[in-house]
């Protein structure tokens, strides 16, 4: 390139770039990511990356723009450099509108608040109309089969598992596995022999943390579906969290924010319940990544497994919830359902669920060591329990305690009388689990360094 030509590529660059600066005015982050995608586009072709860096830079100082959009607002400048996008999609990718959507607020006086009103459910004493749920286990467990069952018998309109349901429109989103989904979904209808239920499987790619395009295309897609089908979508079911998370990161609080925002989306524009499912990490119980989904969450559960083979169980637990109890939901077991079979004779088959009965949380499944310490406290409690003062906050009435010191003291002895040689070391391990154990299973209650048997939580040995 000649040096007059340069020289005026670059005249025209310093033209460009003025006109960005001057567009430039105030902390607007919308507008700062309009801006930086715009002198993306000036850079190489009429400005070199060194001049327009730092002007992206000195601008969004001189600006005054939050320090916490300076990711965003590097990204739509890398955007703008390799054109992957059009300016048209920035302010949808990087600058959402207004979390109302300029739909209003919806104001409630005082006086005006019925006092008669009643939580409306779509599964009578699990799943609250118009909630967020989060179903959150370990790979392996059932998850997906339970929540296509559920959803199959709100589409159907029948009673899930003993309980009344509010028949209406069930969206599957199988972000991962349609195919299988669909022959689930076949065993199912195989199974309860049934046609022409409102229910449908949706697949393709969905991305929940780049703004809320996708969210508002899914729910414009729902409206079609509703007007098909002539009802109203009850239950979006998403499968799962991780495969819906697009390119942003779980364990990134802003990143969580946005795929929140998304179900809010789908909540307002559908007024459907959204069960989300997702898995647990194979240390604890909670869902991976920030935490702020798990105070976004109206209720949360739990599936948790037990056995092999056909004898292979599942209980589902509340392990959450806002404004309802606690504890045990339902147990149920996977029977195959046989689908046919292909030209070489291999039969293909899939699972649907069945309810089981629910293991009694009274002690009488425990073993080893866990049910040694249970033995512990309870010969403790007998020997040496008291109760607590009156009105004590944190116990519940009529209970009778034991010291936590006492009941380890006695667990080491028990022990010992029947392994004089064991180290005490190894004994504190035994007991730490043995706690954690029984804690988690709602056997044993604590406050402060008192504890108690608790063998009457709700749910225990509901069927």
């Amino acid at each position: 390139m000649s040096e007059a030509k340069k020289k005026s590529r670059l005249e025209i660059g310093e033209l460009a770039i003025r006109s960005v600066v001057g567009s430039w005015k105030g902390p607007n982050p919308a507008v700062a990511c309009e801006a930086a995608f715009k002198l993306g586009q000036i850079t190489d072709r009429l400005s070199d990356y060194d001049r327009t860096n730092n002007v992206l830079r000195v601008n969004f100082a001189a600006n005054k723009v939050d320090e916490a959009y300076w990711q965003d607002v590097r990204d739509a400048f890398a955007n703008g450099r390799c054109s992957e996008i059009k300016l048209s999609d920035v302010w949808q990718r990087y600058a959402p509108t207004a979390a109302n959507d300029n739909h209003g607020f919806d104001v409630t006086w005082f006086d005006d608040v019925n006092e008669s009103v009643t939580k409306e459910e779509i599964v009578k004493g699990f799943l609250g109309a118009g909630e967020f749920s989060l179903f959150v286990a370990k790979p392996g467990t059932g998850k997906s089969v339970l929540l296509c069952d559920i959803g199959c018998h709100i589409a159907a309109g029948t009673d899930w598992h003993g309980r009344k349901v509010k028949q209406g429109l069930v969206v599957f989103f199988a972000a991962e596995r349609k195919g299988l989904t669909e022959r689930r979904v076949a065993a199912w209808r195989k199974k309860h022999g049934v046609s022409g239920i409102p229910f449908v499987v949706v697949g393709g790619m969905l991305d929940l943390t780049s703004g809320l395009i996708d969210a508002k295309a899914l729910a414009s897609s729902i409206r079609t579906l509703e007007a098909k089908c002539g009802h109203g979508c009850n239950l979006i079911i998403i499968d799962t969290v991780t495969r819906t998370f697009g390119g942003g990161d779980q364990n990134a609080s802003k990143d969580m924010q946005r795929y929140i925002q998304s179900v809010d989306e789908l909540h307002r524009a559908t007024g459907a319940h959204v069960a989300a499912i997702h898995h647990s990490g194979w240390e604890g119980d909670r869902g991976k990544g920030a935490i702020d989904l798990d105070g976004a969450i109206d209720v949360s559960f739990g599936v948790t497994a037990s056995g092999k083979g056909e004898s292979k169980s599942f209980v589902l637990e509340c392990t959450g919830a806002n404004d309802g109890n606690e504890g045990v939901i339902t147990a149920f077991r996977l029977e195959s359902v046989s689908l046919g079979k292909d030209a070489d004779g291999n039969e293909t088959t899939a699972p649907v669920v069945v309810p089981a009965s629910v293991t009694p949380n009274d002690g009488s499944n425990l073993k080893g060591n866990t049910a040694k310490a249970q033995e512990s406290l309870r010969a403790v409690i007998a020997e040496e329990g008291q109760s607590p003062p009156a009105g004590s906050p944190g116990f519940p009435e009529g209970v009778v305690v034991a010291g936590r010191d006492a009941w380890r003291n006695r667990f080491y002895t028990d022990a010992w009388a029947k392994e004089p040689k064991a180290e005490e070391a190894t004994l504190s391990r035994r007991f730490r689990r043995a706690v954690t154990e029984l804690k988690e299973g709602g056997m044993v209650g604590e406050c402060g360094q008192m504890v108690w048997l608790d063998m009457d939580n709700p749910g225990h040995g509901q069927n």
